[in-house]
């Protein structure tokens, strides 16, 4: 009887272990979408979330695994992302990587990239970075959702005149104003984050459109080359501020966050002559 009763107690023990390895072999982890990048946006559209892209052309690669294994399945990031973000991954080998490249802005992968509902950048990380200290994934993210947030606020965006360079400077010259010219290429990154994510913040937007006429040119491409060589312009971005008279009255260059960008504004209206 005794016998009979400890072998019973011993059955339900081992379901009880059981149990309890399955709970811990089941653990929690950052589940990715099978969505493309488009879908997620439209996923992104509707549920307010940021999109997390693992970047990769070799998906089965070790160091993915162990970050996968040892960072996606701390449990205040499985609970962030599953609250605010809609992970995918890309394989730049297939056609929707292909599709994708130019989302990437000159980035190099693998890497992990963050995006708003619109498909810009927010923020990247990668392997060695997250392994080394998955408190940056965190911080990461954190700011990517507060930088997604914040350009839903914002409305307004520089407005950039057109026109041929001569035309330009008898506007500047008629109203008195400086021209602030964005003297970018298409091959450098910085330039991009600036038109995407300075350009378009409203208090940036309405300083430089009451206080300039604003131009922005591919110094490779049109009147760019002739204007680089005038202007000795060795750095992308370069931030030029010119008179009517074509003189150059302040420049700067380099990925500037807003409030640095209108300092660089101010400090051209002060040099500029009344």
């Amino acid at each position: 009887m005794n016998l009979k009763y400890s072998a019973t107690k011993m059955m339900a023990l081992s379901i009880i272990l059981l149990v309890a390895f399955s709970s811990v072999s089941a653990q929690a982890r950052i589940e990715f979408k099978n969505l493309t990048f488009d879908q997620a946006m439209v996923e992104a559209e509707k549920t307010g979330k940021i999109i997390f892209v693992d970047v990769q052309n070799n998906p089965s690669n070790a160091m993915v695994a162990k970050t996968e294994d040892s960072v996606f399945t701390i449990d205040s990031i499985v609970t962030f992302f599953q609250k605010n973000v809609i992970p995918i991954k890309i394989n730049m080998n297939s056609d929707e990587g292909k599709k994708f490249a130019p989302r990437l802005a000159m980035l190099m992968y693998p890497v992990y990239v963050f995006y708003d509902k619109n498909g810009d950048q927010l923020s990247f990380t990668n392997v060695s970075e997250m392994l080394k200290s998955p408190a940056r994934l965190m911080a990461k993210a954190n700011s990517s959702l507060s930088t997604a947030k914040e350009k839903e606020i914002n409305t307004r965006k520089i407005s950039f005149e057109n026109g041929d360079w001569k035309a330009l400077l008898a506007k500047a010259k008629k109203e008195n104003k400086l021209i602030f010219l964005d003297a970018y290429t298409e091959w450098c990154r910085p330039c991009i984050q600036m038109a995407k994510d300075v350009f378009t913040l409203n208090n940036v937007a309405d300083f430089y459109n009451e206080g300039f006429i604003n131009v922005t040119m591919d110094m490779e491409k049109g009147e760019g080359p002739e204007l680089a060589k005038k202007y000795k312009i060795r750095a992308y971005p370069t931030f030029l501020f010119v008179d009517g008279e074509g003189n150059l009255i302040h420049t700067a260059s380099g990925y500037k966050e807003a409030p640095a960008f209108i300092e660089v504004g101010k400090s051209a209206l002060k040099k500029k002559k009344s």
